[in-house]
């Protein structure tokens, strides 16, 4: 495998460092070429063809996003790199783009790069740098969306309209008010970390729901709730606390 890639940051040690990790651990991937200029970068992305961009976001003369904005049709993949606090993680997260925080470790550049190498097509959506501009605009992530994958690619859902995900093995059924409901390629944890921070909670191993979407708790061992949508679901033992906690009980 033979994926053309570029390297971009402002900071000269970023870069040789970088291009010398996917020199030694990362085989499939062929830096063709490595800026420390934003405007030098984007001159030769709109020239010639690559497949990934490693991308830093805070850069002097311009930085990511700008760049980014400046080109037309994003048929490559990216990864961030980026020096930006751990409160930045779920924004990434939401936005389904890789990232990978400074100093890049060795497993995290190796598990990055395996994401692209299995992926089907190798390009960015201008709603998914929508998702992660707005979500890192702000000190505490902001976000009115999620992109997560399906089989058919990337599906961008409002997060007002989850009522509950249920696990399904390593997929989760995303359940939303209009009575459809999306089968996800991501666990129920993985689903929770992209939603922590925007009102929902882990009732069971198995569900974890949009607690502006409760009709009714009915106590007993655990008890269960039933949704807007009349689906009951059973609350664990182990969890009921937290969900009668949530509501000031």
């Amino acid at each position: 495998m033979n994926i053309r890639s570029i390297v971009l940051d402002d900071e000269l040690h970023c870069t040789d460092t970088l291009r010398w990790q996917l020199e030694k651990y990362c085989p499939s991937i062929n830096v063709v070429k490595v800026f420390n200029s934003s405007k030098a970068a984007l001159s030769y992305i709109k020239s010639n063809s690559i497949d990934l961009l490693f991308l830093d976001i805070e850069m002097p003369e311009m930085n990511g996003f700008e760049l980014l904005n400046r080109i037309s049709n994003l048929n490559f993949d990216i990864i961030f790199t980026t020096a930006y606090d751990e409160f930045a993680v779920k924004a990434f997260k939401a936005s389904a783009i890789d990232y990978l925080l400074k100093p890049i470790g060795k497993t995290d550049l190796i598990d990055a790069v395996q994401k692209v190498e299995n992926k089907k097509s190798r390009s960015v959506l201008p709603d998914q740098i929508d998702i992660l501009y707005d979500a890192l605009s702000h000190k505490k992530p902001i976000k009115e969306r999620i992109a997560v994958p399906t089989q058919e690619g990337l599906h961008f859902i409002k997060i007002n309209e989850i009522v509950y995900c249920i696990s399904d093995s390593n997929y989760t059924n995303i359940h939303l008010t209009n009575t459809k409901h999306i089968l996800v390629c991501k666990t129920l944890k993985e689903i929770e970390a992209m939603l922590a921070e925007d009102g929902f909670l882990r009732i069971h191993n198995s569900h974890l729901i949009n607690l502006q979407k409760i009709e009714k708790y009915t106590r007993g061992d655990g008890g269960y709730v039933v949704m807007d949508d009349k689906k009951m679901l059973n609350v664990s033992r182990s969890r009921k606390e937290a969900l009668l906690n949530a509501f000031g009980y």
